[in-house]
């Protein structure tokens, strides 16, 4: 430790975000990529996780001790214990629903159309339609599946499928659908619902999802109340917080001007609703979060917060629909990639504030790992294994290590050749 020089004392978290199936895999990506700069830690060893959406199921995994290369092999299915995630774990129809739809779906249409008759000179076309929306489920899916495979994975890999027995400090965020408020689960909150049962609530997007009961009350996706809830982690007394955000708003302005070129340019208008109902909700969470972020920073200067996220002109990012399953792993290379990029061009940045709550972090695996990808021509079975290899990173378990002694030694060689330089 240099002489003079203070640390912060106060614990460290790591918030997720909420960004569906394709924020889940970038997430992986990302952290895969930061574990590479952490010299004696991984992300596993944070004090405080906080998710939201996808950033639950995520937070849910590093919180019991398994990490983001494990969570890439399940993603991918070559895990050699963990089951792969499927399509039937994600996409698990709410079969409950449509039967009572179907049973009650000839008087339904009974009733409005005769209502639209007898109101045929005040009502319009669309006022029929709405009034048929009640014989849509209230959700197209059933999140029970995805419960059933995290309960699976925590209780056979990790520490707990509990908030209680857990080692370090997990809080997953919900939004009650009866009183629109924010639903905190975790020791000191709503601590008794398990935590894969959590996660499913949490990440339960409306009309997809049908809603997650637990006791009494019905809850939906936490992004409703706010893509990340840093201030949770800071009440908690978190002095450094990282922040992991998938979803930002597009930045349109080029490829419009290149309408010519086909499909990549024009209009977002051009390319249906779904391209704007995914700005629209881009813009809203993306908003709410920096403004949240900006208000704490005010509020709580001694706090450290970094951000990570996608640039605004990511293509990829933008156009992969949020729940494509078949993307997973295009999606965490890209992460990967992407945020292993901005952590180098930015290393001094990160280095300095990691420092002033002494963290050490280092290039050198970054480096190495990037030349592998680039050299192979991006050959996927050379991304693969980079991104789902166990790297020689120094947990607070095996710190001990031989393995990891030398891992310490040569970044700490790194950093005195930076320094030099």
């Amino acid at each position: 430790m240099p002489v003079g020089k203070s640390f912060k004392s106060g614990k460290t978290a790591l918030v997720l975000a909420g960004g569906g199936l394709t924020g889940v895999v970038y997430e992986a990506g990302a952290l895969r990529a930061i574990d590479d700069l952490l010299v004696d830690r991984t992300v596993n060893d944070f004090d405080i996780y906080v998710g939201t959406s996808a950033g639950a199921i995520v937070s849910a995994i590093l919180a019991n001790g398994i990490s983001p290369e494990e969570l890439l092999q399940a993603l991918d299915g070559t895990h050699p214990e963990i089951r792969g995630v499927q399509r039937k774990h994600i996409f698990h129809m709410n079969t409950g629903d449509l039967l009572r739809i179907g049973a009650r779906l000839p008087l339904t249409l009974g009733h409005a159309w005769a209502h639209y008759l007898r109101n045929i000179t005040d009502m319009t076309f669309v006022d029929l339609l709405w009034s048929l929306s009640e014989i849509l489920p209230s959700g197209f899916y059933d999140g029970r599946a995805l419960e059933n495979y995290l309960h699976e994975i925590l209780v056979r890999f990790g520490e707990s499928d509990d908030f209680r027995d857990l080692n370090r400090q997990l809080y997953i965020i919900a939004t009650d659908l009866d009183t629109g408020e924010r639903a905190v689960f975790g020791r000191g909150y709503l601590e008794t619902a398990p935590v894969s049962l959590a996660a499913a609530a949490s990440s339960a997007l409306p009309i997809v999802y049908k809603p997650v009961k637990i006791g009494e009350r019905e809850y939906i996706d936490g992004g409703m109340r706010g893509n990340a809830s840093l201030d949770l982690a800071i009440e908690h007394g978190a002095t450094l917080i990282l922040c992991i955000n998938p979803m930002v708003p597009y930045d349109n302005r080029y490829h419009r001007a290149i309408s010519f070129l086909g499909p990549d340019g024009g209009y977002l208008s051009e390319k249906g609703v779904q391209a704007i109902s995914s700005q629209v909700t881009r813009i809203i969470g993306h908003s709410s979060l920096h403004y949240h972020i900006k208000q704490l920073r005010r509020m709580h200067p001694d706090v450290d917060i970094i951000l990570i996220e996608p640039h605004s002109d990511d293509y990829q990012m933008f156009f992969y629909n949020i729940m494509r399953y078949s993307s997973r792993m295009a999606v965490a290379h890209h992460g990967f990639e992407a945020v292993t990029i901005d952590l180098a061009e930015d290393f001094q940045v990160y280095r300095d504030i990691l420092a002033r709550h002494n963290i050490p972090i280092t290039r050198r695996l970054v480096i190495r790992e990037l030349a592998e990808i680039h050299q192979s021509n991006y050959a996927p079975d050379v991304i693969r294994r980079v991104l789902e290899a166990r790297q020689p990173g120094c947990s607070r378990e095996n710190r001990d290590t031989p393995e990891c002694r030398l891992h310490q030694s040569l970044a700490k060689l790194d950093l005195i050749l930076e320094q030099m330089g």
